[in-house]
């Protein structure tokens, strides 16, 4: 219980570091959905890069025989002349020179990379798959409780390196992520928790540009333990009687080299659903998408084991 206790207090002492932004839900029509990439930038600043121009300078050479009394002389002349009371000849000579020019380029400094934390087999997030009984019939998918999945064993528990996705109901069952079976594609859900690592201290943005049928997201001591509906930092939740996708985002501060608890948990109704899901650091770096690409700055625990403690076991959190 000791140990508990000052974890708990650990993480509400990183918590209340950070200013909490507001968090708003947005309706949106879901055909507004447009697929993001997110294109990996690449610097070598060390690359030398050689460019070898070529030019042809072509230069013209007469050529004059004159002919003398029976004799024949041959001059070399840069211009044509003609001699008075002689037969002249005229001929004329092409020559190309090429001149190879091969000036050094170098490309500008990258900028300084964060640094990442040790690792050790510990990146991306967590994930349980449970079935859902709840229909949306209202604006805001009020039947949806996450909450209530706390002592629910998952059907299924892995880990990915992205998250998101679109799920068509076309009546068979597909993979989730990178799991190597096939789920039901309606009527599920779909929890998430990790610790993003910030290596550079400032504001985190959490962006959810599209919800159907719901996502609520927590950050900080609660997304380890204590959860709720009620204390969620954004929702975005489905409009079924108007068809509007939901739509939500939040921004919170943490200090440099600091492991922050997150969670979010996803809800599919009835039909075909899906949600995007973004994560922004200060600079800008885009670390969390539906990119299939582990960041270093989201683990599912430090390598010491008590920095960042696993979370609890699916099925058994409080």
């Amino acid at each position: 219980m000791a140990v508990h206790k000052t974890l708990v207090q650990a993480l509400v002492a990183s918590a209340a570091m950070a200013s909490v932004g507001n968090a708003h839900a947005i309706a949106v029509p879901a055909g507004q959905l447009d697929a993001r990439t997110y294109p990996t930038p690449t610097c070598d600043p060390s690359q030398t890069v050689t460019q070898t121009e070529t030019k042809t300078v072509t230069s013209w050479k007469a050529l004059l025989t004159i002919t003398l009394g029976g004799g024949t002389k041959t001059e070399t002349k840069t211009e044509i002349c003609t001699v008075t009371d002689t037969e002249t000849v005229t001929q004329t000579e092409t020559s190309t020179t090429t001149t190879t020019v091969t000036p050094t380029i170098t490309p500008p400094s990258c900028p300084t990379q964060c640094p990442p934390p040790p690792s050790c087999n510990n990146l991306g997030f967590d994930w349980a798959y449970y079935n859902n009984s709840a229909r949306n019939t209202d604006t805001t998918y009020s039947t949806f409780h996450p909450d209530s999945y706390k002592k629910t064993t998952p059907i299924y528990v892995g880990t990915t390196s992205y998250v998101g996705g679109l799920y068509q109901d076309t009546g068979t069952a597909g993979p989730i992520y990178d799991s190597s079976r096939n789920f039901q594609l309606d009527f599920f859900a779909l929890n998430h928790h990790a610790y993003i690592y910030a290596c550079e201290a400032g504001t985190y943005s959490v962006d959810i540009p599209y919800a159907n049928d719901a996502v609520y997201l927590w950050t900080g001591a609660n997304a380890y333990s204590g959860w709720t509906d009620d204390n969620a930092v954004a929702k975005a939740r489905y409009d079924q009687p108007d068809h509007i996708a939901g739509k939500a985002s939040y921004k919170f501060d943490i200090p440099a080299n600091t492991y922050v608890p997150i969670r979010f948990f996803y809800g599919q109704a009835q039909y075909g659903g899906g949600f995007t899901f973004n994560i922004t650091a200060p600079s800008g770096q885009v670390i969390v998408s539906n990119q299939e690409t582990f960041s270093p700055y989201v683990v599912r625990y430090s390598c010491d084991g008590t920095t960042a403690p696993p979370f609890p076991a699916f099925g058994k959190e409080t």
